[in-house]
């Protein structure tokens, strides 16, 4: 298995040594870390714009924007991604619950708490990286979002809309229906018209002509489509 990782620190000499005992906590496990290493917050965000990784690592003091702020940014994003602290500012861990972090690593007991946050993120995460993920092209780079999160996708041709869960406004993404068709399969979607991607776990009652969300949304089904549409939702369940 191999790890994508974004590790974030102002101090230059610092990055080498925390890379290096992330590659052997990792490799002790038969994970293969890839660490991509970044001087500030800034290059930070704009990497994750067009990169996916599985596992941020983020010192919380530096200048300019520091690692809360970091957090703060990719969370109001839609940006997922589990994170980790590694810093010396102990006073400050009550301050990035905000952004819910996976762990935070000590300088100061730093070989113990990597070992035991490598452990927590095997056991949380690393047997489904990617299995309830989907990524998106949107205007302001690459988005990834939990399959779960998203209602719908409507076709509305160059930018398609996706609706989130709890979200009033569509979110756009540049992917045709086509690509997005295959991209979500595996996620449970089901293509019920030519403009219409539905999110199965969303689904209330499929009809003849509309199926109707939970949330009470009713969109159309494509002609003579409904019998492969609830063939497909049957077989989702399991039930055939």
């Amino acid at each position: 298995m191999k790890i994508k990782i974004a590790l974030c620190d102002d101090d230059a000499k610092a990055l080498p040594i925390i890379a290096g005992a992330a590659e052997s906590a990792f490799a002790e496990k038969g994970i293969s870390a890839e660490i991509t290493r970044f001087r500030s917050g800034e290059a930070l965000l704009r990497a994750t714009e067009d990169t996916r990784f599985q596992l941020l690592l983020l010192d919380i003091e530096m200048p300019g924007m520091d690692g809360i702020a970091v957090g703060k940014r990719l969370r109001e994003r839609g940006d997922s991604t589990p994170l980790v602290y590694v810093s010396e500012a102990e006073s400050r861990v009550f301050d990035s619950f905000f952004v819910q972090p996976l762990g935070f690593v000590r300088k100061s007991n730093f070989l113990n708490d990597i070992s035991a946050v490598v452990e927590l993120y095997i056991k949380t995460n690393a047997q489904s990286q990617g299995g309830d993920h989907i990524d998106f092209n949107t205007r302001s780079g690459l988005l990834t979002l939990k399959s779960r999160q998203i209602r719908y996708i409507e076709g509305s041709r160059n930018y398609q809309l996706v609706y989130l869960d709890g979200k009033a406004e569509p979110l756009e993404v540049k992917m045709t229906m086509e690509k997005l068709d295959a991209v979500t399969q595996e996620h449970g979607f089901i293509r019920i018209h030519k403009g219409y991607l539905v999110n199965s776990a969303h689904i209330q009652r499929i009809g003849v002509n509309t199926v109707t969300l939970v949330d009470g949304t009713e969109l159309p089904i494509g002609r003579s489509k409904a019998h492969e549409v609830k063939s497909k939702y049957l077989s989702l369940l399991g039930k055939v």
